[in-house]
């Protein structure tokens, strides 16, 4: 349970703006300890990953977006100690520098299949810099100066991408696993902060739409804005935090629960949503706000009325609903799709608790939650072709 205890710790991390921008500047920035004349900074990135930084807004920059701009100000803040939340070290100095700057930007898409990012910075001297994050957003793996290694791991498999066991997804055993999750100290005072702060997004987020009708929507559309918010992701994803985290808490809130409950239920939550995503990827061709986090609202609301036996039909109904949605970049309509997944996820238990579920037998469905997961699984080659067109799509707009 230790181990398991970690892992999950793991699994929630604290951000300003969008995670993959915010991944592109935290590998640049590294760049900056090495080479402080750059004249160019040739970015090699996975197809997901440039997808998901093509329009997202970067926080405290006056409004700029995207991959190009990313890489531009995290060579220019050149400090690693925020990681995810190295935008919250713009200031008037990296923004004037930023305008005066004639860094040339130059973005390639690589085959990888996992999260992906190598940069080489050249300076007039012809002295250069290799940074190269693999697998999580902050896994710096290795460091070239001038062809030569001063840094390099090799990371173990446990490294690469953080994976749960097949056992946890038997809903009979979530109830026993929280309880022994919520003694470790370290992750119960993570979680605190991840609600405390998620909850406070939410309530920023007021200025786009009341939480009352959806707590997700105003989160995400401001975060995917480059609004300077601060939200702790779930899973590699600050949309899939604020929805296990963040919608649950709220409407866990408003139905009268608190404290320990719903830390608790945020536990299993993220839980269940880093489930899901280990099996699809950390970077993914399905949205993981509703294949994963909307899954964890269920499953966290089920918890708090010890209702899990009802889990599977829940899921039957919400998947069946929800199945298929693919991921288009993260952007402002990402604010959408959360709207979906918490809107969907509550209407799926109503049924639920009405004796209204779907067949095993409809469609993808499987006898079992671990079953229809593996099932969703199989479509994932055919959703990889749907990154093409979006890219292809992206680079006209570009």
């Amino acid at each position: 349970m230790e181990e398991l205890s970690k892992r999950l710790s793991k699994m929630v991390e604290f951000s300003l703006g969008c995670t993959e921008p915010a991944a592109i500047a935290y590998n640049t920035a590294h760049i900056a300890k090495y080479l402080k004349n750059a004249k160019k900074i040739r970015l090699e990135i996975d197809r997901m990953t440039f997808k998901n930084a093509f329009a997202a807004g970067i926080p405290n920059s006056n409004g700029l977006t995207g991959t190009e701009n990313a890489a531009l100000l995290g060579y220019l803040i050149g400090d690693t100690s925020r990681a995810l939340e190295v935008f919250t070290m713009i200031d008037d100095s990296v923004l004037t520098r930023m305008s005066e700057n004639r860094i040339k930007v130059e973005v390639n898409l690589s085959e990888k299949k996992e999260l992906y990012i190598h940069s080489h910075a050249l300076d007039e001297n012809g002295n250069e810099i290799e940074i190269v994050t693999r697998k999580t957003h902050t896994g710096i793996v290795e460091i070239k100066e001038n062809g030569k290694y001063i840094f390099k791991k090799k990371a173990k498999k446990a490294e690469e991408e953080i994976e749960f066991e097949d056992d946890y997804f038997d809903f009979r055993i979530w109830k026993k696993t929280v309880d022994e999750l919520y003694k470790d100290e370290d992750l119960k005072n993570k979680v605190k902060k991840a609600i405390e702060i998620n909850l406070k997004a939410i309530e920023y987020s007021k200025k786009y739409l009341e939480p009352e009708v959806n707590p997700a929507y105003g989160a995400i559309y401001a975060r995917m804005g480059g609004d300077s918010v601060e939200i702790a992701s779930c899973a590699g994803s600050g949309n899939k935090g604020i929805v296990a985290i963040g919608s649950l808490s709220y409407i866990a809130k408003e139905k009268g629960f608190k404290g320990e409950e719903v830390e608790k239920a945020v536990i299993l939550s993220c839980l269940i949503t880093s489930l899901i995503t280990s099996k699809f990827g950390f970077v993914s061709s399905e949205c993981g706000v509703v294949h994963a986090a909307g899954v964890g609202v269920m499953a966290g609301l089920l918890y708090l009325e010890n209702k899990l036996e009802l889990f599977y039909d829940a899921f039957k109904n919400y998947i069946e609903g929800t199945g298929g949605v693919f991921c288009d970049g993260a952007k402002k309509g990402c604010a959408m799709k959360g709207y979906v997944a918490t809107d969907m996820a509550l209407r799926a238990l109503n049924l639920t608790k009405q004796s209204m579920t779907v067949p095993n037998t409809d469609g993808f469905l499987g006898s079992s939650f671990k079953e229809t997961i593996f099932n969703l699984m199989q479509y994932d080659p055919y959703f990889k072709l749907f990154d093409r067109e979006t890219i292809d799509i992206l680079k006209r707009k570009s």
